[in-house]
């Protein structure tokens, strides 16, 4: 073929490859268009020849650059001709380095400079991945979320420290026929292309998972705050939240720390679903493992709402409770948070997810978490004792920081004490975190029962109107309800958590209706501290 007939049959052929990107926690399907427009009178790097379209930002067209350090590298030939690349669908704007092993390959195969793949298999594989100036593969975050978006029997080429990720979806039945090929260098990927090579299917391997986030501390590691320790293992069975009060150094802290491992086993779903957001925000570690344990997130006071709810600039990101989903959120030193901070915290605490909205986008993560708080009485930390040095106004100036309809949210309000000596030097046990995980097991068994055909979750969840519905007290448990509410100044939504509380105590006692012990436990937990 003569070199003019090789250029006209360039400008005449459409070239199509599929990659995805990820907005927010969310993996979306791109098609990458590609076409020769002109050829050129003296060949031109990638960065030069390339017009991009499809609402690419910058991070986007940065590819361009990447790549053609990335050919000068593997020494490519420049292109003969101008290429036009559309980024479908063209109204989701392109962002990050997702795109950069797909546009690689599709230059090459628009400027004859890689062969096509059949036109049977072109939706066959689809491949996400960042390429680096020398060549090299590098791993991207969201592989798990472009996973959930594969076709049935569609492959993926992925950078090596992926392959992982993308397991545990395309090793799931439904996707017969699909495999994973990781790859650590662009040069494998068209040599593959190029039918000189084979690439390794990860499927077709053991792939062993390693444990992102650490196991908890053993509950019998806590000496004394035995009441504390019983509202945890409340808070535990029902969900609901839990604000901790005493002076520093009483164990606050660890009680909180201890908290997830009492908490049911993650379900395999909820792997997945916790998997995927970890890795959106790049928290999988360098092998791309996954999330098998309840999360915890102990939170500066320090922190900006946006790292606190999500957002940022650009497509927002997740925050800080959506990485505690399914598992605690741990605010130490709660009234050092900004006050817009912790309010922010109240419709995300009602609903479970949080929305996100900007010019461009709106966005909702999932952030059903237990919320554990912690603070001190006062500024100096020992009110209520001949250490402390707070004037009256100052300790009620402190407490005042937090809001009344913030603390409306907070189930258990709990005063922890000093421990006496004995306590301090009392033995430890240890298993006590998997004896105390089966009660709440079954207590969470018992909810599971209970709200099998609705959208609540736990006790914690009942709506304020159907507390009636749920909560059902025998006589004397109904009189002892009564006699708290009308000596307590409380609120409606108040009550309604007295009830909630009772109902996950009656659980753990395997009660079907709660009863007047129930109700006294329950007012204990909540009326020790606050506006309540």
């Amino acid at each position: 073929m003569s070199r003019f007939n090789f250029h006209d049959h360039l400008l005449r052929r459409d070239h199509t490859l599929h990659g995805g990107i990820l907005f927010g926690i969310d993996g979306h399907n791109i098609e990458l268009q590609g076409r020769a427009t002109k050829v050129l009178r003296s060949p031109k790097p990638a960065g030069e020849c390339v017009t991009l379209t499809g609402m690419p930002r910058v991070p986007a067209r940065e590819a361009l650059t990447r790549i053609s350090g990335a050919f000068s590298k593997l020494n490519i030939p420049k292109s003969p001709v101008e290429i036009l690349v559309n980024l479908a669908p063209a109204s989701l704007e392109k962002d990050g380095a997702w795109l950069d092993l797909p546009l690689a390959v599709l230059i090459l195969q628009v400027a004859g400079l890689l062969p096509d793949l059949p036109e049977d298999q072109e939706d066959r594989f689809a491949m996400f991945g960042e390429v680096g100036i020398h060549g090299e593969l590098r791993r991207v975050t969201g592989a798990l979320s472009l996973a959930f978006e594969t076709r049935p029997g569609q492959s993926l080429i992925v950078p090596s420290g992926n392959e992982k990720e993308c397991a545990l979806i395309l090793a799931k039945p439904g996707h017969e026929g699909s495999g994973v090929y990781p790859a650590d260098t662009l040069e494998e990927v068209l040599e593959f292309f190029r039918g000189r090579s084979k690439l390794r299917n990860a499927l077709r391997e053991p792939i062993r998972f390693e444990p992102v986030i650490d196991r908890a501390v053993d509950f019998g590691k806590i000496r004394g705050q035995q009441t504390a320790k019983r509202a945890a293992v409340i808070a535990a069975a029902g969900g609901h939240n839990l604000l901790l009060v005493g002076p520093p150094g009483e164990g606050k802290s660890l009680l909180a720390s201890a908290i997830p491992g009492i908490l049911p086993k993650l379900r395999e779903s909820e792997m997945v679903e916790l998997t995927r957001i970890y890795s959106a925000v790049g928290q999988l570690g360098d092998d791309g493992n996954a999330v098998t344990r309840r999360p915890i997130r102990n939170v500066h006071h320090s922190v900006s709402m946006p790292a606190l709810i999500g957002g940022g600039s650009g497509v927002p990101r997740p925050g800080e409770i959506t990485l505690a989903h399914r598992g605690v959120l741990f605010l130490d030193e709660l009234p050092e948070f900004s006050r817009r901070s912790l309010e922010s915290l109240r419709q995300p605490l009602e609903s479970g997810v949080v929305q996100i909205t900007r010019v461009h986008a709106s966005l909702e993560f999932p952030s059903e978490f237990t919320l554990v708080a912690a603070m001190n009485p006062c500024p100096c930390g020992y009110a209520g004792s001949e250490r402390c040095t707070c004037e009256p106004k100052e300790i009620d100036k402190y407490q005042q920081k937090i809001s009344g309809p913030l603390l409306d949210r907070i189930d258990m309000q709990v005063a922890m004490r000093p421990l006496t000596t004995d306590e301090r030097f009392a033995p430890t046990k240890s298993g006590e975190s998997k004896r105390i995980r089966s009660h709440v097991q079954a207590a969470r068994d018992l909810q599971a029962e209970r709200f099998a055909d609705t959208d609540i979750s736990c006790n914690a969840a009942i709506p304020g109107g159907a507390v009636a519905d749920y909560c059902e007290f025998d006589g004397e448990g109904f009189d002892e309800y009564k006699c708290v509410l009308g000596r307590s100044n409380v609120t409606t939504r108040t009550a309604d958590r007295l009830a909630r509380v009772a109902r996950t105590i009656a659980d753990l006692a395997s009660h079907n209706r709660i009863a007047a012990s129930d109700v006294t436990e329950a007012e204990c937990l909540m009326l020790k501290f606050g506006r309540t």
